[in-house]
């Protein structure tokens, strides 16, 4: 009988099966293989702003954060809106190799005592009075007082057998670019791009991060839209799109090109009787942003602050005490947090004037200091649940 058992090794559950298994015994399962999982390497930005929900990880880790984040381009046609933190202090934050970060979470589920499984899939949950009953594509079965989802949006069939709801989703694509150092230097002056132009697509962004020696580069497409599409969409860009091909020229694109599923918008309900939701799977990522990580981290220690003193009291975890994590979920993310992106997403991704708008906005970072230094203040601040809606409304 495991206390807890977590599906899904991404970020979310990773960093949530690390911390709750110092407290519970644990059981971390993973539907990729091993092999496969550990090769989809991540470049992502990691605000500052995710600094509090990961206390526990060294940031001068290089193999973790090999590149401080210093400056970012919010990109239009015609405008570079240039965040630079020099202007006003610390930086912005760190690079991240996401794969890297995944495994010091997972080799710390290993260290104390939890256990983890890969190229396992859930199939089926039975319910009974004092546990649940977890099956697998094997037919082998786990028992556990409280099941934890952080499957982001690959297992939705599973979270709808549950009972929950499942959030919008929209496909996306991202691959990585190689090259010297040297030349990765010459071609990029900021770490992080999010150009918006309606053209490539109306939901999202194309981004740019840049680590060392590799940069990773995406777009988030149309509900459904093709895998076909979507490679042939971004070939176009990277091949043809004047507006990025100073920072390209000289890369050699990834053979790997990652196609998936994308979600935000957020379920009405993240808990039920011994079951709870995490992270994207519970469509915690901000619009218009795109904030991921930032909230699978932070669901994650909203869960074990909620879990702890319900593990020392041998809880029976029904919805009526789990519903704690979601009125900690809303007061630390959504109440706040989570309106400058659903302002941003109203403004930039439902109207027919959005590449006049978006030029705007961006020019105006490069003419006003004020509106530059309250992006700087997002990008740093450590207390979500205060985020100064003032700020974001100038």
């Amino acid at each position: 009988m495991y206390e807890i058992i977590v599906v899904g090794a991404g970020i979310t559950g990773a960093s949530f099966a690390f911390k709750i298994s110092k407290y519970a015994k644990t059981l971390l399962i993973e539907a990729q293989d091993e092999e496969t999982f550990k090769n989809n390497i991540r470049t992502n930005i990691f605000a500052e702003h995710n600094r509090p929900f990961i206390k526990e990880v060294d940031w001068a880790n290089k193999e973790i954060f090999p590149v401080i984040h210093v400056s970012s381009n919010y990109m239009s046609e015609n405008e570079n809106g240039i965040i630079n933190s020099k202007e006003f202090g610390i930086p912005l934050g760190n690079v991240c190799y996401t794969e890297n970060l995944q495994d010091y979470f997972i080799n710390k589920v290993k260290d104390q005592g939890g256990d983890v499984k890969f190229n396992e899939k859930i199939v089926r949950v039975h319910k009974h009075n004092e546990y649940l009953e977890v099956f697998n594509n094997k037919g082998e079965s786990f028992s556990t007082k409280l099941l934890v989802l952080a499957t982001g949006s690959r297992a939705k069939q599973l979270q709808s057998l549950l009972g929950f709801e499942t959030p919008d989703s929209y496909s996306g694509i991202c691959t990585h670019l190689y090259g010297d150092e040297d030349k990765i230097q010459d071609n990029f002056e900021n770490q992080y791009t999010f150009h918006i132009n309606p053209k490539i697509s109306k939901n999202g962004p194309f981004f740019i991060n840049v680590g060392k020696e590799r940069v990773f580069v995406g777009l988030l497409g149309e509900k459904n839209e093709s895998s076909y599409d979507l490679t042939s969409k971004l070939d176009r860009i990277l091949k043809n799109y004047k507006r990025i091909q100073p920072f390209v020229q000289g890369l050699k694109r990834d053979s790997k090109i990652f196609v998936g599923v994308i979600s935000k918008h957020p379920i009405k309900s993240f808990s039920k009787d011994r079951v709870l939701v995490l992270g994207e799977a519970a469509g915690l990522v901000t619009s218009f942003f795109y904030e991921g990580l930032l909230c699978g981290l932070a669901s994650a220690e909203i869960a074990v602050k909620t879990l702890k003193p319900l593990l020392e009291q041998n809880s029976n975890f029904n919805q009526t005490v789990l519903k704690n994590y979601d009125q900690e979920v809303n007061r630390i993310l959504l109440k706040k947090y989570f309106k400058n992106g659903e302002q941003c997403e109203y403004l930039f991704y439902n109207s027919s004037n959005v590449k006049m708008l978006w030029d705007i906005y961006c020019k105006s970072l490069n003419e006003n200091k004020t509106c530059r230094k309250y992006i700087y203040d997002a990008y740093i601040q450590q207390d979500l649940a205060n985020h100064d809606l003032k700020k974001d409304k100038y």
